[in-house]
């Protein structure tokens, strides 16, 4: 196998490998449609009760606002470093690596806990169903080589399997919904999920909105395959759209359909249930039920391979940039993917599945990120708004629009901090209670990083890492981190 580090024409990922139905489905498959028909749906009835669509229906139109601004840096940067490049750029080389440091912490693992969650699913359902213990850690083990040898053999069959994965879990799910639909249960068929009136409480509405709420972050995974996707620059906004717009549609149609088949009289039954749409499934179809495991299955490696797509790509981007070991900029010279990366993606999969899983927990490995990555992920989506709003309104202010570039930024930043709100009060308990100390405790080491590499006269690398990763300087530079945004503007 023969593969460089240096030279531009060797350390390039294949360009125009994937047109918009692959970039589509690699934000679907990030945001997983089964995990959410099989847990988010439940966990939303405990606090909202019936009023599961609206909860979905409001969580999906906020996250929409958080879209504008993947959708408006897209369209003028397209690199695989996506939020790290963005933001490098346009705020600066400090926040930029920040941005990048919190990234290399919430996207790597996520492959990792749902292959542990998936494993404890499937040895319990088994164990219910047919007496067979099928211990968690074994699927574990195969999921990742499974991730592994896919990502390994190139971005368009890694995208093939997204598709048809994809494709595969929202047909199952939207059947399952309208199964319950044409045989609703206790309360028969009505609109009453659809109604905010018939809400548990109003604040169980809202924590319903926010439990919603990240039920739809996935649709930027999108971004670090820009380099890889044919015509990034009208591909990338399209699959963000597109894929909300599906996911919103998707879980809309099942929350109603799986409460409706369940009996929109019983929800408290409904809550209490240790998995409820899989007893739905098993009572609706009979030995058929089986489809909707395959499909949680299914949608748990869709995840993975996208995380495994989304992270790889911009360890890369930042390994040739020189901001991590130049080794990790690896290519293959055949199938053009980023060999060391997805390794060491493989190797933080296998250690947070089996490791977090042992120690955690299969379900408690899930909880315990969960609290990570929404934190984190705040960070970096907040740094991508203030960043779309210093973009337009200071190179681009032909094209600035107060509503799309200040107003929806802000309402979307306000809307992640209520969310941050939430999640940390009251704080978790048990062990829990150090998931948000990992996550400060992690930005904080990002901090003190760059403010080494500031006061020894190493902040050249991060600036020269956030103008290679562009891959157009003269076009993208808007900030160098030091100077006066008035000077940068007057240099460009």
């Amino acid at each position: 196998m023969s593969s460089h580090v240096d030279g531009a024409n060797d350390s390039t990922l294949e360009a125009g490998a994937i047109t918009l139905p692959g970039v589509l489905m690699q934000a679907i498959t990030h945001i997983g449609p089964a995990v959410g028909l099989l847990f988010t749906v439940q966990a939303i009835a405990g606090v909202a009760g019936v009023a599961v669509p609206v909860a979905l229906g409001i969580g999906g139109l906020a996250m929409g606002l958080v879209a504008v601004s993947v959708i408006q840096l897209s369209k003028k940067m397209s690199s695989a470093g996506g939020y790290f490049t963005w933001v490098s750029n346009i705020i600066g080389p400090r926040t930029g690596f920040v941005v990048a440091w919190a990234f290399l912490l919430f996207e790597p693992i996520g492959a990792g806990i749902n292959l542990s969650f998936m494993g404890g699913i499937i040895q319990s359902t088994l164990k219910n169903a047919y007496g067979f213990d099928f211990p968690w850690w074994i699927t574990a083990l195969v999921g990742t080589a499974l991730l592994t040898v896919i990502s390994l053999f190139g971005l368009k069959l890694s995208i093939g399997f997204v598709v048809g994965m994809g494709i595969f879990e929202i047909a199952i799910g939207v059947a399952l919904a309208v199964t319950g639909l044409i045989h609703p249960g206790n309360g028969g068929f009505n609109f009453e999920p659809f109604m905010p009136t018939h809400a548990a409480s109003f604040n169980g509405l809202f924590l319903g909105v926010v439990f919603s709420i990240f039920t739809f972050a996935g649709f930027e995974a999108v971004a670090p395959l820009a380099e890889e996707s044919a015509n990034p620059t009208k591909t990338l906004p399209r699959a963000v759209i597109l894929s909300l717009a599906t996911t919103i549609v998707f879980f809309l149609i099942v929350g109603w359909g799986t409460l409706a088949g369940w009996g929109t009289n019983d929800v408290t039954s409904f809550v209490a249930d240790g998995s409820p749409v899989l007893t739905f499934a098993r009572g609706a179809w009979g030995p058929l039920w089986i489809l909707v495991l395959i499909s949680f299955i299914n949608s748990i490696i869709g995840v993975g391979i996208a995380v495994q797509n989304a992270s790889s790509r911009v360890i890369f981007g930042m390994a040739r940039a020189r901001v991590l070991p130049p080794a990790l900029a690896v290519v293959h010279a055949r199938r053009r993917t980023p060999t060391n990366a997805v390794l060491l993606q493989s190797f933080v999969t296998l250690v947070v599945s089996v490791g977090g899983g042992f120690l955690l927990g299969t379900t408690g490995v899930f909880a315990f990120a969960g609290i990570i990555i929404t934190i984190l992920i705040i960070v970096v989506y907040i740094s991508g708004n203030v960043a779309v709003w210093r973009l337009y309104r200071s190179k681009y202010r032909d094209e600035y629009s107060i509503l799309t570039h200040l107003m929806v930024p802000i309402a979307s930043s306000l809307l992640l901090l209520y969310v941050g709100y939430k999640t940390l009060f009251p704080l978790p308990t048990g062990v829990n209670a150090w998931a948000p100390i990992v996550a400060i405790v992690w930005l904080v080491v990002g901090g003190v990083i760059v403010a080494v590499l500031s006061t020894s006269g190493s902040l050249g690398t991060l600036r020269r890492a956030g103008t290679a990763m562009s891959g157009t300087e003269s076009n993208s530079t808007i900030d160098d981190g030091d100077a006066p945004l008035d000077d940068a503007r007057a240099a460009t």
